[in-house]
């Protein structure tokens, strides 16, 4: 087991990355730090260290040899980070080409870890606009500034790793080996569907982060930048961070 010490500030925040994905990590770190700030610790959890310098408020943690987590085998990677990180209860978790593009509504994300905290049987509470956005999504509840909606449970996607806060008990339950990121989602959905009533998957119409997906079909030489300030492009261009 991992001894996880965050400030009473952060939250416990991992972002997952593998070694083809490590340089994306330049531009996820300026924008990071620019959007959401340096007192936020950041535990990047992949397999290779990447060869250059993290922001101090970035640590790296390898979860072994990439080659004994192949992309079909992406959930045994991050079955393993959960048991490793043991004492986290409640953690913000994010891939390395979720690019922030606005200023993180902080307060917000500290109202619904604490909210998470309270009420355990919150499987995921969605940070972003996936839950918003999907079908049959309702009204259920008021916390502090934000407006909780209750994703339908015939919905689609309730583990989609878009960013999110999730209770890590929980998410073990779900999660099973052997499965790549879209199978978590799409296989690991109707394994939520079935307790139905008792676990439940939130989000807000307040969208605490905005973000990109800078890397698309699993390219990591394919970018895509729309929805960054164009100001952004050019000083990440400028400093070699793409």
């Amino acid at each position: 087991m991992v001894q996880a010490s965050f400030q009473s500030t952060n939250i416990p925040l991992f972002v997952i990355t593998s070694d083809k994905y490590l340089n994306a990590l330049k531009g996820f770190s300026y924008l990071f730090n620019k959007y959401w700030g340096r007192d936020q610790g950041v535990i990047v959890a992949g397999f290779q260290a990447p060869d250059f310098k993290l922001p101090d408020n970035f640590c790296f943690y390898s979860l072994g040899d990439m080659e004994h987590y192949p992309v079909e085998k992406w959930s045994n990677a991050l079955i393993k980070l959960l048991h490793d990180f043991s004492n986290v209860e409640v953690f913000g978790l994010m891939l390395e080409d979720y690019w922030i593009s606005r200023p993180v509504d902080r307060n917000a994300i500290s109202i619904l870890y604490w909210y998470m905290r309270q009420f355990k049987y919150v499987l995921k509470m969605d940070l972003c606009a996936d839950r918003l956005y999907a079908a049959g999504a309702t009204d259920y509840d008021n916390c502090g500034h934000l407006d909780l909606m209750r994703s339908d449970p015939a919905s689609q996607y309730h583990m989609s790793l878009m960013t999110g806060l999730w209770n890590r008990e929980l998410m073990l339950r779900y999660l099973i080996p052997d499965e790549s990121p879209w199978d978590v989602e799409l296989q690991g959905t109707p394994r939520v569907r079935e307790d139905a009533g008792k676990v439940l998957v939130l989000g807000t119409r307040q969208w605490p982060i905005r973000h990109i997906l800078a890397h698309r079909r699993g390219d990591p030489s394919q970018m895509s930048l729309g929805g960054l300030k164009l100001s952004d492009i050019e000083f990440m261009q400028d400093n070699n961070l793409i």
